[in-house]
């Protein structure tokens, strides 16, 4: 991950991406040299000193309160997910990153076996699948144990339309938001240079400094069977589990949608009674 201080990047590629009418600003006569807010503006929004918001955007300043947060927050036009994101870079753990688990709790498997009908599975905080259920894995061949979630996204071979930006810069800020934003350790750092490999889109993405936990966020998959599944994204942190995530997805009720998937099911049940499938205990990487 970033070498250089988190909150010091956040802030410098938050404030590029802000005009100033967005917060009540007049845009001035003279040209701007560089795009989004000039550190006067941010500072005088916030309640601030501009000589402290730049040691902020330097890392100069490590530890500002709760009330100088809320102001550049409110300056840099942040929504919640932002907010929380600011915090949370302004507040890095005073223990060391713990270890993510790759165990996922059987009780948790059982729970999941018992909801057939809804999409789901389980991954860790580098968004790497750790489980998925019947249903998922006959929605999308993506959906594997092993598979990331984000390389899925940025595979060469999936199209760049406008649905793709949208949905590509959502999972980009999942990725922000799973993972601490201190980790600077092997794992992340392989996982930042494998999507940097992959598609030059993705550094564009992550530099925005987007943070947001998918809620309800809508997500489609083309199914050959039964054609267009139109499905709200939700996830579920898991506490104790060394950052895993539940994703599910979730049709409206009584929809098309949520009948396809019912014909998904029959499908799956029909092939595992031709084939049945190997157990599906305690799954690891």
């Amino acid at each position: 991950m970033d070498h250089v201080n988190p909150l010091a990047q956040f802030l410098r590629a938050r404030r590029a991406l802000v005009e100033p009418e967005q917060i009540g600003l007049p845009r001035g006569s003279s040209p701007r040299r560089v795009a989004g807010l000039r550190r006067e503006e941010v500072a005088l929004v916030a309640g601030i000193s501009s000589d402290y918001y730049l040691k902020l955007e330097q890392g100069r300043e490590l530890h500002p309160s709760a009330a100088v947060l809320d102001g550049v927050a409110r300056a840099l036009a942040l929504d919640a997910d932002g907010v929380a994101h600011l915090h949370r870079l302004a507040r890095p753990p005073i223990v060391p990153i713990a270890a993510a688990d790759e165990v996922v709790s059987p009780s948790l498997i059982g729970l999941l076996t018992s909801l057939p009908s809804v999409p789901a599975h389980i991954t860790t905080r580098y968004l790497d699948i750790l489980y998925v259920n019947r249903l998922a894995e006959v929605l999308t061949p993506g959906f594997r144990v092993g598979n990331n979630l984000v390389k899925l996204m940025f595979n060469p071979q999936v199209p760049r339309d406008a649905y793709w930006w949208v949905t590509a810069r959502r999972a980009v800020a999942f990725l922000r938001a799973t993972v601490d934003p201190y980790d600077d350790g092997p794992r992340m750092t392989a996982l930042l240079a494998d999507l940097h490999e992959m598609a030059p889109e993705f550094d564009e993405l992550w530099e925005r400094h987007e943070s947001r936990m998918p809620g309800g966020h809508p997500s489609t998959f083309s199914h050959a069977e039964v054609g267009l599944i139109e499905l709200r994204h939700q996830t579920f942190q898991l506490p104790g589990t060394g950052g895993q995530v539940l994703g599910m997805y979730i049709p409206a009720p009584g929809g098309p949608s949520a009948e396809k998937l019912q014909m998904l099911s029959v499908i799956a049940a029909e092939a595992d009674r031709v084939t049945p499938r190997k157990s599906r205990d305690t799954t690891t990487l």
